[in-house]
């Protein structure tokens, strides 16, 4: 990595969002009660690193950062480290306009700046209003300030949780409608649209026909919030296609064989089965928050309805931090659980008159099972932190996780080595310097 790439992409993205405001304001209408139009430049940001004792493995911020710390550096930049504008154009009091651009660690291990949120709102009431364009997904408590390491308590989100949903934002519209319950305020969130977010190492993902439904109850101190969503999913990585093409060639070729024919409509039927082509894919989440005088308190649950090599799995998380002056100590447990994979097979004492067949069913059901049982994410955690608020609008943090892999799984841990032994534990040092202006 070339820290002059991060810099260079940081200062591209002040430079768009400049350029965003700047170019809109000479030629924007006059609201329809003749104010002018406004513009509001904001951003966030994190400095931060993390120091990880992973083998074979690295402690990353999902599934979309190349590497971080542990097999590939012992102290990486690029988990936590971001870098955030957003210009707000309101035309008038119905009208307005948001674009966000957000520097971080990419797929293609470039700090390139990537366009998270690229909307029109329209505001009928001041509790209805519609949005066109990219906007967040909302399967979270805090899908919003996702990104915006200040807006949180932690360095970032529990990724038992968070990670079973690592698509942050949609191309498509949203509707919001905002409504009174005696002293609490309710909020119905409906969104559809589509994402094509790029993966590492040439990996490509299509979420279609993506259905989000959310519901927020805030009273006073206490949030409460369900989410459900559902979407058409295709996933390609190059080691999942060569085994499916792998798949669809042995059973092309059994099938021509007499005797064999049945084999080989069991191996194309394994192909069909666990190809990642217009999978229906839904999650649900249920959340409450209660952040009142020193206490805050935060939960998850989660369940991810998934297909083919991403495994049904359940997870939660809590959290408690307690505000002592400017200092936050806090404390997180959290838990994925998947379900348990059933084992595919291609009957390899069937073909033992053929030694070279045999041989080729036993290396497809070993990648078959291998890509099954690496899917299972399944991991427990521990995270220990504090957070410093010595400054207006600027938190220094530090953060210790703990995590324990189920023994066949690498965990939330990215960038698996081939000698990547299953199982063991894990412990990451973060330090971030989070900050809003």
């Amino acid at each position: 990595m070339k820290h002059i790439d991060i810099f260079n992409s940081i200062r591209c993205a002040f430079i768009a969002a400049v350029i965003f405001s700047g170019a809109t304001a000479p030629t924007a209408c006059a609201s329809d009660d003749g104010e002018s139009p406004t513009f509001k430049l904001r951003g966030f940001g994190t400095l931060g690193g993390v120091h990880s004792n992973a083998k074979n493995a690295d402690f990353t911020h999902g599934p979309f950062e190349p590497n971080g710390a542990g097999y590939t550096r012992s102290w990486a930049m690029g988990v936590d480290t971001k870098l955030g504008v957003q210009a707000d154009a309101r035309f008038s009091d119905k009208f307005s306009a948001v674009l966000q651009l957000v520097s971080k660690h990419q797929y293609n291990n470039s700090y390139e700046p990537s366009v998270e949120w690229a909307n029109l709102k329209y505001q009928f009431t001041p509790d209805f209003d519609i949005r066109v364009g990219r906007t967040v997904t909302t399967p979270f408590m805090v899908s919003d300030s996702r990104l915006v390491g200040y807006a949180n308590l932690w360095i970032r989100p529990p990724q038992e949780v968070y990670g079973l949903l690592p698509f942050i934002n949609k191309d498509g519209v949203d509707v919001n409608y905002r409504f009174g319950v005696g002293e609490a305020m309710n909020m119905v969130h409906l969104s559809y649209g589509e994402i094509s977010p790029k993966l590492p190492n040439s990996g490509t993902a299509k979420v279609k026909n993506s259905i989000s439904l959310a519901n927020t109850l805030d009273y006073g101190p206490i949030t409460l919030r369900a989410s459900y969503s559902r979407a058409r999913v295709d996933l390609h990585t190059p080691e999942t296609d060569a085994l499916f093409e792998g798949l669809t060639q042995f059973g092309n070729t059994l099938s021509a064989i007499p005797g064999f024919a049945s084999i080989g409509s069991q191996s194309l039927n394994l192909s069909n089965k666990y190809r990642f082509e217009n999978a229906l894919i839904s999650f649900f989440s249920f959340s409450a928050s209660y952040d009142r005088d020193q206490w805050l308190l935060m939960a998850e649950l989660a369940h991810f309805n998934g297909y083919s090599f991403l495994a049904k799995s359940t997870a939660w998380y809590a959290t408690a931090g307690y505000r002592i002056g400017k200092f936050t100590p806090y404390m997180t447990v959290a838990q994925l659980s998947p379900e348990k994979q059933s084992e595919a097979e291609i009957p390899v004492t069937a073909l033992a008159v053929i030694p070279s067949l045999a041989a080729g069913a036993a290396a497809l059901n070993d990648g078959i099972n291998r890509t099954l049982t690496a899917g299972a994410f399944g991991q427990k955690s521990l995270a220990v932190g504090v957070r410093w608020d010595f400054m207006k609008n600027i938190a220094f943090k530090a953060q210790y996780d703990y995590m324990m892999l189920d023994s066949t799984s690498s965990g939330r841990l990215g960038n698996v080595q081939p000698n990547f032994q299953p199982g063991g534990k894990v412990s990451a040092v973060g330090i971030a310097l989070d900050f809003i202006f």
